[in-house]
């Protein structure tokens, strides 16, 4: 039981595949669940009973593809100040993510191009301190600028103002990506006018 709560408290949930790969039975946990050591968040998905639910960890447990993009994307690096009413993750093209889509009502998926979905992952602490996947910085002004008509010009208009005065902009790195999603002439704009 030592390691299986070790492992809870590193990773904040604990799937049925885990758990059976730390040598655990499915019956072990719906044990530990029935002693009320543990909680079942939903089928083959459970954490320590009694601890608070951090609903990016919660959506990020569905899949090692998830990628918390857009808007969501913004909020966690500061470059918005609205918390997003709906969570909005970037999956590979191809991707089934209907199973992901019935658990939450409130999730906007991106389909992305597989030779571009790993651009720009990486990990960003959630506003409970947990470590998530996310797009960087860059990643994301070229999502929200691909995007920008599906999404509150305020909103919009005050990220890329943000991200023009970050200490943490890469500018060179921005270009790059910008090459890649075939945006550059209209990156420049941006650049000229706001750098």
């Amino acid at each position: 039981m030592d390691t299986l709560k070790e492992y809870i408290q590193e990773n904040l949930v604990i799937t049925n595949k885990d758990a059976e790969e730390l040598g655990y039975t499915r019956h072990n946990l719906s044990e530990l669940t029935k002693s009320g050591q543990l909680e079942r968040l939903r089928p083959g998905l459970y954490q320590l009973k009694g601890k608070v639910i951090d609903d990016f960890v919660l959506i990020s447990s569905n899949s090692n593809r998830i990628i918390f993009s857009h808007q969501t994307a913004l909020y966690l690096h500061d470059l918005s100040d609205r918390t997003p009413n709906v969570f909005h993750i970037s999956v590979p093209q191809g991707y089934n993510a209907s199973h992901i889509k019935k658990r939450y009502e409130d999730l906007q998926v991106h389909y992305v191009k597989k030779d571009l979905y790993e651009l720009g992952k990486t990990e960003i602490k959630s506003p409970q301190g947990n470590l998530i996947p996310v797009y960087d910085i860059e990643r994301t002004i070229c999502d929200i600028i691909i995007d920008r008509e599906k999404m509150d010009k305020q909103i919009f208009t005050d990220a890329i103002k943000r991200y023009f005065k970050s200490p943490n902009k890469n500018l060179r790195r921005f270009i790059k990506y910008s090459r890649l999603f075939k945006i550059e002439d209209e990156i420049r704009k941006y650049m000229e006018v706001l750098s």
